[in-house]
């Protein structure tokens, strides 16, 4: 059963998409689609001591524009950005760790943001040790304009039979009509069963949904890993067991 996770390119993504990376053969970064504000496209959160702040990189702006041809602004600063990080998280014990992978990639001088978005979650994957290929839908050139269609295909092309869903795409995704193209949905429900880790600050109590980094920097990147195989297999059980008592 073929899986594959569709999404687009986020900034150093949080725990759900990585555990994509482990549960799919496959996960389309869907970079051929319009950019819009306010989504984690170029940004995601972090806990410092003070509480949940953004980490953003800067983009420039254009009426219709994909997110593959998004620039990265002028004044972006990865230097002020990894003080940042750093800073967040200097109490931790593998933040040396979780920067090993990011400098590189932020200093890098990427010009456009999903450029930088892919390269990063390149390295995070290759950090994680999972087995996921990433492919940029831009790279299918897959023309279709009706949305369902549209993810049929890049399933098709990815040479998936079924979708790995998020529960927040339960509002929209049109299920009956992926059956029809062949394409059945296995629904992730990561939101749901966030596992808890060791944060830092734990004064303000655990918060979910935050970047990786946040995970690395106290578990370390096979840490990491390992909450995110040990919450996969769980689940993949479970369902097993619930289907097959339906």
């Amino acid at each position: 059963m073929p899986l594959t996770y569709i999404e687009q390119p986020p900034f150093a993504p949080w725990l759900g998409f990585c555990e994509a990376l482990f549960a799919c053969d496959t996960v389309a970064l869907y970079d051929d689609v319009p950019y819009t504000d306010g989504g984690y496209q170029n940004r995601n959160r972090i806990k410092p001591a003070d509480g949940v702040r953004w980490l953003t990189v800067p983009v420039t702006r254009a009426p219709g524009q994909l997110i593959r041809d998004t620039p990265i602004a002028p004044g972006f600063d990865p230097d002020s950005l990894l003080r940042t990080i750093r800073l967040a998280y200097a109490r931790t014990p593998h933040v040396d760790e979780a920067l090993h992978v990011l400098e590189p990639v932020l200093g890098a001088g990427h010009t456009w943001l999903a450029d930088l978005n892919i390269d990063l979650l390149t390295q995070i994957t290759a950090a994680l040790g999972a087995p996921a290929r990433l492919q940029p839908t831009s790279e299918l050139r897959i023309d279709e304009t009706d949305r369902t269609q549209r993810l049929a295909s890049i399933c098709a092309a990815t040479g998936a039979d079924t979708l790995w869903a998020g529960s927040g795409t339960r509002t929209y995704l049109d299920t009956t009509a992926l059956a029809e193209h062949g394409v059945r949905v296995r629904w992730n429900g990561y939101a749901e069963r966030h596992p808890v880790y060791v944060q830092a600050w734990n004064r303000q109590g655990f918060v979910p949904h935050l970047s990786v980094i946040d995970a690395v920097s106290t578990l370390g990147w096979a840490g990491t890993a390992a909450l995110l195989r040990t919450g996969l297999d769980a689940y993949l059980q479970q369902t097993a067991q619930t289907e097959a008592a339906a």
